[in-house]
């Protein structure tokens, strides 16, 4: 019986130490990544940027169960696609964010930040040529901030990306400062008591919209 448990307890240990290791090297793996796209910023020429979105990738490709490095990557193409050089390469790269985001989906459907997600992949679509897609896009962004905000009140992410949205959209289409603001200050609110799930999640949206926040009334 001794022996018999023995042999027991050696496979377990056996199975049990390669998932820790494994954790430990996707957590190490996803720090490091993080801490280099905090460096990133709109000045960040598009070769670096594209890198960036490839190395959540080579993460994502060794661990197919983490939702999160598709996510990251995603994010990656949505702000390659404000920048690229015409309408052909922003497409190809919001081409990427949506691949990502299906594979993210695939392992959370129901997740508030990947809803975020797919409505700024459909603001990034718009941007590319408003005039053209805004009947196609505008839905879909609108869509993806109410299924954000219903799976999580707290997430002020939404909120930023409507009050951008509408801080952007010339007055006379229900946008400018009036209607941006009251969005912004709910978003930084929500900012003051957010708590992501780990160091690993999602914690942009602060300092996006400090700039903003100084157009508004106190």
């Amino acid at each position: 019986m001794k022996t018999l448990l023995t042999s027991i307890l050696i496979l377990l240990f056996a199975n049990v130490v390669p998932v820790h290791a494994q954790s430990d090297q996707y957590k190490q793996a996803m720090t490091d990544a993080l801490n280099k796209m905090k460096t990133q910023s709109e000045k960040t020429p598009v070769p670096d940027m594209l890198a960036m979105a490839n190395q959540f990738e080579r993460i994502a490709g060794v661990e197919t169960k983490e939702w999160l490095p598709r996510y990251y990557a995603g994010l990656m193409y949505v702000y390659l696609g404000f920048m690229g050089k015409d309408e052909t390469e922003k497409d190809k790269f919001l081409d990427q964010a949506d691949t990502n985001l299906k594979a993210a989906l695939a392992m959370a459907p129901d997740n508030d930040e990947l809803a975020v997600l797919k409505a700024y992949i459909a603001q990034s679509r718009m941007v590319v040529d408003p005039t053209n897609r805004w009947q196609q896009y505008g839905p879909l962004f609108q869509a993806g901030l109410e299924k954000a905000k219903s799976l999580n009140p707290n997430n002020p992410r939404p909120y930023v990306l409507e009050g951008t949205s509408l801080m952007y959209t010339p007055v006379q289409f229900g946008g400018g400062a009036d209607a941006a603001c009251p969005v912004l200050k709910q978003a930084a609110e929500k900012f003051a008591t957010f708590k992501p799930a780990s160091d690993l999640h999602p914690m942009w949206g602060k300092e996006q919209i400090e700039p903003m926040l100084t157009k508004c009334p106190k």
